[in-house]
């Protein structure tokens, strides 16, 4: 029988090679990962400057092999526990002294500072010589902190007060940050960034008001990408805080999507569409522009006086969810789809300002003075609407569609599946023509 320290041996080599090759892609924390490899020889507990009851990394020689649902005893059934085994076999994420791994416990600044410079490749050559924030000297976590500013994941401007290691962190800066690694792991994030600074995030809070424009871009990032999903109804809930299980499963999908092409990514491209042109036809749709069309965008400043002069528009976003199939495609579903529908077609929900000019509102007439059914006063499905915050026409549009008052609201229709074209004739500035 092998004496039975040999195994703990090959234990501790196979994971000091590990941190040797992980020094070299992270110059900037090789000081850290040396005191790793300390701890673990010596087979004791290492804590990045925290008390008992913080987070702290627990290691043990001879315990490397044990698995994470044994080490961690409050992990079983939990909804991240393959999660949180494989961020912790990539050395992303430990535990706690009592062998708990609290999943659900919140995390703060410093904490994922300290995880995040761990999970990038983003070179590091100019970390170490950031000035750090005043609060930060001496802190556990200064060095990611430096590291993390210096690669271009914190502004050090949104800390203008002090970084404040031991806040409990966002949502909103989680995002934030990892958006900035994506943009400055490929220039081809730059552009989705700055292609989705007018764009519509398909979340609910935007048509509430609870994101700022500011933020859209960020948020667009991370949502595009995938790395953030949203919760089950859609928000992002930017300003409530994360938790360690949250944390765990999104940089394990940060570290897939650094340094890809932001080309790739569908949703992502539907966005950076609406951002430039106010409507995701192209990528979502097999519809193409008409010879000398002018763009959705152009719409918001172009009257479009309905042909029985019962009333003038203007269109802000055409947006289009492919619903040619038993299950819509597309990232703007969720937020515009009721869960029944008829399939065959391509739904579109057109954000438009409309003024009336009749007495009394009247949808068929309205209708009547559109040349064809690219644009119908048609209401969105009103609990979906709800649900949503989305403004709609009403059951009694007369409550809201009155002579001379012009209003913002949300309109739907269809787009067919078979060779067709429409056109929308402006008063100003020519002529929306899409054909399939």
């Amino acid at each position: 029988m092998k004496h039975p320290h040999t195994k703990v041996h090959r234990s501790v080599n196979r994971l000091k090679k590990k941190q040797v090759v992980q020094g070299k892609k992270k110059k900037g924390f090789v000081y850290m990962m040396g005191l790793l490899t300390a701890a673990m020889m010596a087979g004791t507990c290492l804590s990045f400057g925290m008390g008992y009851g913080q987070w702290t990394t627990v290691v043990s020689a001879a315990g490397v092999n044990d698995s994470v649902g044994s080490r961690f005893s409050d992990i079983k059934g939990h909804w991240a526990q393959a999660t949180i085994a494989k961020a912790y076999e990539k050395n992303l994420i430990s535990g706690y002294q009592d062998g708990t791994f609290r999943p659900n416990g919140k995390i703060t600044r410093g904490e994922y500072a300290a995880i995040l410079a761990r999970a990038t490749r983003i070179e590091n050559a100019r970390g170490q010589e950031q000035a750090s924030f005043s609060d930060l000297q001496g802190h556990w976590s200064e060095m990611a902190v430096r590291q993390l500013v210096g690669q271009g994941f914190i502004d050090a401007g949104d800390y203008a007060s002090g970084f404040k290691p031991n806040t409990e962190l966002t949502r909103y800066e989680m995002m934030k940050w990892i958006a900035n690694g994506l943009r400055k792991s490929d220039s081809s994030f730059q552009n989705a960034f700055n292609d989705t600074k007018n764009t519509l995030l398909p979340t609910p809070e935007v048509n509430r008001g609870t994101i700022r424009d500011e933020q859209i871009p960020y948020l667009a990032l991370v949502r595009g990408t995938g790395i953030v999903g949203g919760f089950q109804d859609g928000t992002l809930k930017p300003a409530d805080t994360t938790t360690r299980a949250e944390v765990s499963a999104i940089l394990l999908r940060y570290m897939d999507v650094e340094g890809t092409d932001a080309s790739k990514y569908s949703d992502l491209n539907e966005m950076r569409e609406v951002g430039t042109t106010g409507t995701n036809l192209t990528t979502i749709s097999n519809y193409k522009y008409g010879s000398g069309s002018v763009m959705i965008s152009d719409l918001s400043e172009a009257d479009i006086s309905l042909s029985n002069k019962s009333g003038v528009l203007q269109i802000h976003r055409f947006i289009v969810v492919d619903a040619t199939q038993s299950k819509p495609e597309g990232i703007y579903a969720k937020l515009f789809m009721p869960e029944k529908y008829a399939s065959g077609s391509y739904r579109t929900f057109v954000d438009i300002s409309f003024k009336s000019n009749l007495e009394s509102s009247n949808l068929i007439t309205f209708n009547r003075g559109l040349s064809d059914s690219l644009i119908q006063f048609n209401r969105l499905n009103l609990d979906v609407a709800k649900k949503q915050g989305i403004n709609t026409i009403p059951m009694d549009s007369g409550q809201l569609l009155k002579k001379g008052i012009k209003k913002r609201i949300w309109v739907t229709s269809t787009l067919r599946n078979t060779s067709w074209s429409y056109s929308l004739k402006t008063d100003q500035i020519g002529e929306f023509r899409i054909q399939r």
